[in-house]
């Protein structure tokens, strides 16, 4: 679907179910072109840091002995 910008934001809430329905809005300008589509979040943490965190140490062990580990609010 191709709108402008000014029926864009005149709308936003029927473009936005659209999205939600998997269509993709265009919004034309004079200079460029804006793409709207919805995305489902990641659920998880580690779902949406995947490739991006690399674990140098074994994390299943304790990392520090009872005495090094203090907390404090």
């Amino acid at each position: 679907m191709v709108t402008n910008t000014r029926d864009f934001l005149r709308s936003f809430t029927v473009y936005k179910a659209k999205a939600r329905k998997g269509e993709t809005i265009r919004v034309q300008e004079k200079e460029c072109e804006y793409l709207f589509t919805a995305t489902v979040p990641r659920k998880s943490l580690l779902g949406s840091a995947k490739g991006k965190i690399e674990f140098q140490d074994d994390l299943t062990k304790p990392t520090l002995p009872k005495e090094g580990w203090r907390p404090s609010l």
